[in-house]
């Protein structure tokens, strides 16, 4: 099995609101079709489909892909993989249709397309499997997110998404942004306990590191973003890149 982090997650917030720059990967199993765990965003629709042409990957070649949650920085471009079948819970899809409104991140004009397509599967229960990788309901920031649990290169790991947005709330078992804070706190408590490695949805990779004094949390990557601005006030295309 060959895993590739696509996009790791960006905690960023601005005055004009939450970024939503969110984790994506790749997962191509030995004896089966690649499979997609999350879509990214609109804005990364381009560079997603450059990245998995790098990779080698069409889009046409994704088999599965496997939808955390429906929120707009994670699921608006499933549209782009019309050889898919996708997975979804059968609770996100009635936080869809309850809270639609509510939450206003669910981008629920989007869900009618996709539950008409004849290629939505619907996940029960606690856990199961979807092409041989393993799934367990994480519910708090979404009541119907799952994650991904798997072994890769001797090491227990866990495609979080925003079950774990961030390395704080894998240290203090507490969400930000969540339906339901005892669940979320759950949610992070079950992945913390299992997990070796931890994708989480808006931030860089986080090892968990056990010892007798305790159990410790090391950031792997840390997530950056480059921008570029124009800078000079003749308008020539003078441009420099900011690093955040």
């Amino acid at each position: 099995m060959q895993v590739d982090i696509l996009y790791e997650g960006f905690p960023g917030k601005s005055s004009r609101g939450f970024l939503g720059w969110s984790s994506c990967a790749l997962i191509r199993p030995n004896h089966s079709k690649a499979i997609l765990f999350d879509t990214a965003g609109f804005n990364e629709r381009y560079s997603l489909l450059s990245r998995l042409d790098a990779l080698q990957v069409a889009n046409e070649q994704i088999g599965s892909v496997f939808i955390s949650h429906f929120h707009f920085d994670h699921a608006v471009n499933y549209p782009l993989f019309e050889n898919a079948q996708f997975y979804m819970h059968e609770n996100e899809v009635e936080h869809i249709r309850m809270n639609g409104r509510t939450d206003l991140a669910v981008p629920v004009e989007m869900y009618q397309a996709l539950a008409e397509s004849g290629r939505l599967t619907l996940l029960t229960g606690s856990a199961g499997e979807v092409e041989g990788i393993h799934w367990r309901l994480t519910p708090g920031h979404t009541p119907g997110l799952c994650s991904l649990f798997f072994e890769y290169n001797h090491e227990k790991w866990v495609l979080a998404s925003d079950a774990i947005k961030n390395r704080y709330e894998l240290m203090t078992e507490k969400a930000a942004m969540t339906w339901d804070n005892d669940e979320s706190t759950k949610s992070i408590q079950m992945i913390k306990e299992w997990a070796d490695i931890v994708v989480t949805g808006h931030d860089g990779i986080i090892k968990i590191i056990r010892e007798q004094t305790g159990t410790m949390v090391k950031a792997l990557t840390n997530p950056t973003v480059e921008i570029t601005l124009p800078t000079d006030a003749s308008g020539k295309p003078d441009i420099r890149s900011l690093k955040l």
